[in-house]
């Protein structure tokens, strides 16, 4: 009998011409794009898209045809660095402001941004250290572990893109794309609370930057602070109105409000049938931080405290709502409460590191990460384990 010839797997590097993927991204007939070409109007997108396929910035990590491993066009499962003939980027891969030539090489915008200006000028591109051991002094390119870090984003290795950021702003701590990016890998490895302080970081270095303020509104809404998400996705509309991701995140947002709200009409009548209900008084204390009403929700929580004591959830979300208002000391208190009636509660002793913190006590607070990393590690959340341990690599250093 005749064997049938086994199919080839797809090559593992095998991009579309730069002119499929600019006509793929404008949607446009194949007549169309040849006008443009006649007429000197896509030269510049063409050496764009030819730079990102060259330097593999595109690749099926960032394909709109990738899902969960997958590539739906052929059916077949494909590594994320791969590429195939039938690419599409995302559309938040679309606008790299990437090319050979240019000082800002591989800066781009995440959600929402087209591309970010030149971050560093000058003698600043190039940060100075001293090497102890050789004596000798050691010239340190910061440009070259930020396109690193990019291109580790890009192929979704995002732990390793981090510390590839975190070499950068060592060198370099006003570096404002590697913070900007350094928020977006944690953002996609679900490190809320870790995005929101590196987002923040960044809004101290450039303020105006539009795409900065979607994406703190994104970190925002994961951690259910709605009115402060809303907050951050108008400031980006005001700065940039033309971004459909930010009126986007602005309808989702406006969305849970509104949810809440609801949620919070049927709390109350629970609680006219029931003033003592603890679980109630909880709800209504979780309703209210999401709408930003933090007195009323600290009313609620002391309240359902009084009730059911032991309540190791409602002391931690009352220690952030005191964190936010600035009572560091009540903040650690309540915390504490939290981790003596709950001790396997990694989030409470992460916000334990936090007011440490604050309260200018590293020592303390290296310990407080140290502990939540190992019960995040037990738990199986191995992502938010090692990006705690940074955090503590860092504090080690020196660094807070």
């Amino acid at each position: 009998m005749m064997q049938r010839k086994r199919k080839k797997n797809p090559a593992e590097w095998d991009p579309p011409a730069p002119s499929t993927v600019y006509i793929k991204i404008e949607n446009i007939p194949y007549e169309t794009f040849k006008t443009r070409l006649k007429q000197g109007l896509v030269t510049t997108e063409l050496d764009q898209i030819r730079y990102r396929l060259k330097r593999h910035i595109y690749c099926c990590g960032v394909c709109s045809k990738y899902v969960d491993g997958y590539c739906v066009v052929t059916n077949r499962k494909a590594e994320p660095e791969w590429i195939c003939k039938s690419f599409v980027p995302k559309e938040e891969f679309v606008h790299i402001d990437a090319g050979p030539g240019t000082e800002s090489s591989v800066s781009y915008g995440y959600l929402s941004e087209t591309g970010l200006q030149k971050d560093v000028k000058g003698e600043d591109k190039k940060a100075r250290t001293e090497d102890r051991k050789e004596g000798s002094l050691e010239i340190i390119d910061v440009e070259d572990y930020y396109e690193e870090g990019v291109t580790l984003y890009r192929q979704g290795k995002l732990r390793l893109a981090l510390e590839a950021f975190d070499n950068v702003l060592f060198e370099s701590p006003q570096h404002f794309a590697a913070r900007f990016h350094k928020g977006n890998s944690l953002l996609k490895l679900k490190c809320y609370e870790e995005a929101l302080e590196t987002f923040e970081d960044a809004s101290g270095i450039n303020p105006g930057h539009p795409g900065l303020w979607t994406n703190m509104g994104y970190a925002l809404m994961r951690l259910e602070h709605f009115m402060q998400a809303l907050e951050a996705f108008e400031r980006s509309i005001s700065l940039n109105p033309v971004q459909k991701s930010a009126w986007e995140g602005k309808e989702a947002v406006l969305s849970h409000l509104r949810q809440c709200e609801e949620d919070l009409e049927e709390s109350e009548k629970a609680l006219r049938k029931n003033p003592s209900d603890a679980d109630a008084l909880f709800e209504k204390g979780k309703l209210h931080m999401r709408l930003g009403e933090l007195e009323q929700a600290g009313e609620a929580f002391e309240k359902a405290l009084e009730i059911k004591p032991e309540n190791h959830k409602a002391w931690q979300l009352r220690g952030k709502m005191l964190l936010e208002t600035g009572l560091e000391k009540e903040a650690l208190h309540a915390f504490e409460k939290a981790t003596r009636y709950r001790p396997d509660f990694p989030e409470a002793w992460y916000e334990k590191g936090r007011v440490f913190l604050k309260l200018d006590n590293p020592r303390s607070a290296e310990n407080a990460f140290k502990i939540a990393a190992n019960l995040w590690e037990n738990k199986g959340l191995k992502k938010k384990a090692e990006i705690t341990r940074q955090r503590v690599r860092k504090l080690d250093s020196g660094e807070k």
